[in-house]
């Protein structure tokens, strides 16, 4: 498995559309904070996106994504200055199975858009979800740099109106590849300097990354990673640190205590070989280092994870 597949997996990424919305103008629709990531597909007409630390409302076309990784509140309205009704009221009374639609406003111009989620564990010590920006915009226009994602959304789109057997299971795993899919347009698009997808993106990097997630229980040291890397210790211990802003140890503790919380759920397997299996010869020592990095011991962890 790739190293962004590892740790796509490791936040339990799913994803869901919650209904079609067919609005006409004069119409705008408040989203407060939400308990899990959102996003939106324009699939017909403009509209306007309004959110705090957004200055200016920002006008979205047809074939427009817009995801909110932090679940930021949010306003979708026909025009920059609408005013936006709560999306419960909005919703109440309407009938959302096979994804509606919802329909709502006036006699004006029409829009066509597509509500839907994101599902992942959103711990912002997490350098991945720490890495995600407020808001990912990806734009129609610049479809024929992602033409992947724009067949992705047109699967979408067929797949919520069609509203065919097993239509649901096709729109949930469109969901997870939407949200890859824009991550690495987010990527391409922003020239973000630093975090750790641009760490992956990094050939020498991200070779070094590979290992760790292939074995991480293998003794690393800085000189082993940097061998693998095909870089001298020092100048492989600056570039991963510029990007991943992060030690090569750092990392490789959080990755280890990662794979030490999804070994936590087998109960048939006890805490001295979790340890093990991790890079750990001593429990003792495991105990120490993943009470410190996850806020309570082994222990409490498996008890915690048993409950839900």
């Amino acid at each position: 498995m790739d190293v962004l597949s590892d740790i796509l997996q490791s936040i339990h990424l799913g994803g869901g559309v919650y209904f079609r919305c067919e609005f006409s103008a004069p119409w705008g629709m408040d989203i407060q904070r939400t308990a899990m990531p959102e996003f939106h597909v324009i699939v017909r007409g403009t509209c306007w996106l309004r959110m705090q630390g957004v200055r200016k409302p920002l006008a979205l076309h047809g074939g427009d994504v817009v995801a909110f990784p932090h679940c930021d509140a949010h306003a979708i309205l026909d025009s920059p200055d609408g005013k936006p009704v709560p999306a419960a009221k909005i919703v109440a009374g309407q009938n959302l199975e096979n994804y509606g639609p919802v329909t709502y406003g006036g006699k004006g111009l029409p829009v066509t858009m597509l509500c839907g989620f994101f599902r992942f564990d959103q711990d912002r010590r997490h350098p991945f979800v720490a890495t995600l920006p407020a808001l990912i915009h990806i734009r129609a226009i610049d479809s024929h740099d992602f033409a992947w994602l724009h067949t992705t959304l047109g699967f979408m789109i067929h797949e919520t109106r069609a509203a065919h057997s097993g239509s649901e299971a096709v729109v949930n795993r469109l969901a997870e590849v939407l949200f890859i899919q824009m991550v690495r347009a987010h990527v391409r698009q922003s020239g973000t300097p630093t975090g750790l997808l641009v760490a992956l993106a990094d050939k020498q990097i991200g070779t070094a990354l590979g290992h760790i997630h292939r074995t991480p229980a293998h003794p690393w040291t800085l000189a082993d990673l940097a061998e693998r890397a095909g870089m001298s210790r020092s100048a492989f211990a600056a570039r991963f640190n510029e990007l991943a802003e992060q030690t090569p140890m750092q990392y490789l503790t959080f990755w280890r205590m990662q794979k030490a919380k999804e070994l936590l759920h087998d109960k048939g397997l006890a805490t001295a070989a979790v340890a093990e299996r991790v890079g750990y010869q001593s429990e003792a020592a495991f105990s120490r280092v993943f009470k410190k990095a996850i806020g309570m011991g082994p222990g409490a962890y498996r008890r915690g994870s048993a409950v839900v």
